[in-house]
């Protein structure tokens, strides 16, 4: 839609193919975040619409309906109807390769954080519910395309019944108007998040953060010799329960391969700062049976930057917060030739105003990187030294690690 007036009236156009007891519902894992989505599902030049809706007098009844235009008019073509207290996720797939979309509804049972996928295909212009004898359970679930081979479903079934809890991980392949399972194997924890992704070079696999009480564990699952296999096996040493909003996986250094968080910790964090602050290392799989590291950032969203650490000097720095004169710094710190550490260099984020009636008492200590007039901040560093473990340090090159977000640097 071009305009609101436009949208107000596409959704009186799809109102009228609603019951009276029917509402329209926006599916919870939907990036658009509307109740229709315009999909080109018979390959000609219109889209079709695909609606969803619940029943308001039934807190079980709810599904999908097709619209299609034929001669300028809307028409319903299909409308299917699940059971659920809410629809969770929903795509549009050619599963088999045929030219023929799968759709795949994944519903909300209301039994705790379980939910059934159904799926439909088109045969003979009708809506076939594949799944109608066995549904598929599942807590999480991924939808994994590889470059060269049909799409494959992988979920998660978590059981919570016992101490240490545990999740039965399958993959499905589907053919023939069926779906069928080709890996089934359970672990210990509680798998949070499924991704599938190219992990190496020209390698994918699909990676499973399981939880614990107070760590997370890593597992990668390959596909090796016609079988899957778990690859490699890393533990993230965090309470996962103050993780909430910290992303585990990502391509941030944009090659295409997929990386995942592991935070690396202050010696003491006397201030009590929260996981979001810690500097957050980037890893990823070398192939073999470890991991390499690709970024080091401590991000501070709040005051509007990231610093970039460079990977070299992980192995010989280490780093704390503290707060001194209402600022707070984060310090870098080394252990020099007479084994006692020794401050590189600290960085923090100022208010202009109190940069203002301090900068020309620390003008001889204290260099600026950078400013952000969005927020009215300014960026310093007070540096201690000028060289560690043979590594050069000046503002220059602490500048070239600063990215400030709709600011500048010095």
């Amino acid at each position: 839609p071009e305009s609101n007036q436009e949208l107000m009236q596409q959704k009186r156009m799809i109102s009228d193919f609603l019951e009276k007891e029917e509402r329209m519902i926006v599916p919870e894992e939907n990036e658009i975040g509307t109740a229709f989505q315009y999909i080109n599902l018979d390959g000609d030049s219109e889209k079709e619409i695909i609606v969803f809706y619940a029943n308001k007098e039934s807190n079980f009844m709810l599904g999908f309906m097709i619209l299609d235009l034929q001669n300028d008019s809307w028409e319903l073509l299909h409308k299917t109807t699940a059971y659920g207290t809410d629809i969770h996720y929903f795509s549009v797939q050619d599963l088999d390769k045929d030219n023929i979309p799968e759709f795949l509804l994944g519903v909300k049972t209301g039994y705790g954080s379980m939910k059934e996928l159904y799926i439909y295909q088109l045969a003979d212009n009708e809506l076939i519910d594949v799944t109608s004898e066995d549904r598929i359970s599942y807590d999480q679930i991924v939808l994994a395309e590889p470059e060269d081979e049909k799409p494959l479903i992988v979920t998660a079934r978590t059981d919570t019944t016992v101490l240490v809890g545990s999740s039965n991980i399958t993959v499905y392949e589907y053919n023939n108007q069926a779906v069928y399972p080709v890996y089934d194997n359970t672990f210990d924890g509680y798998c949070s998040d499924i991704r599938f992704a190219k992990v190496h070079r020209d390698i994918e696999g699909i990676y499973m953060a399981m939880r614990y009480n107070h760590y997370i564990n890593m597992l990668l699952l390959c596909e090796i010799d016609d079988t899957y296999t778990v690859t490699l096996e890393h533990p993230i040493p965090y309470d996962y329960e103050e993780m909430d909003g910290i992303e585990l996986f990502g391509d941030v250094n944009n090659d295409g391969i997929i990386e995942i968080n592991s935070l690396w910790s202050p010696e003491n964090n006397l201030s009590g700062r929260p996981y979001a602050d810690y500097v957050h290392v980037w890893l990823q799989w070398d192939g073999v049976e470890g991991f390499r590291a690709v970024s080091a950032i401590l991000a501070d969203h709040t005051n509007g930057y990231h610093f970039m650490m460079p990977i070299a000097w992980m192995d010989t720095l280490y780093y704390d917060f503290y707060t001194e004169n209402e600022i707070a710094w984060t310090e870098f710190y080394y252990e020099n030739e007479e084994r006692s550490f020794e401050t590189v260099f600290a960085l923090a984020a100022v208010d202009r105003l109190i940069w203002d009636e301090i900068s020309d008492d620390v003008a001889d200590t204290v260099v600026v990187l950078g400013n952000n007039p969005a927020l009215n901040k300014v960026y310093i560093a007070d540096i201690k030294v000028t060289s560690f473990n043979g590594f050069e340090i000046d503002a220059g090159k602490l500048i070239s690690c600063l990215q400030i977000e709709g600011g500048e640097s010095s």
